[in-house]
């Protein structure tokens, strides 16, 4: 996905790697705060079994950009001139 990120923004990879990070770096804290409480509400099991469905719900997304990716860098490309 980084190298999506870079490829898409390639006038500005330092900023676009940036925002990137401090994306990643929020959703990661966000999560793992989230996770303590919801072991306790659920348990280590249940807990678990829903961070897998959410990450496996999400691989379509996943699939879709590197169906389209592409396709989409094309349009960007052909949009700018």
């Amino acid at each position: 996905m980084n190298v999506l990120i870079v490829d898409l923004y390639y006038s500005t990879p330092a900023t676009a790697m940036a925002a990137n990070n401090l994306v990643r770096c929020l959703l990661g804290a966000g999560a793992t705060g989230a996770v303590h409480p919801m072991i306790n509400a659920l348990g280590r099991g249940w807990t678990y079994s829903y961070i897998a469905i959410a990450v496996f719900s999400a691989s379509p997304l996943l699939m879709l950009v590197f169906v389209y990716g592409l396709k989409w860098r094309m349009q960007r490309q052909s949009a700018r001139r």
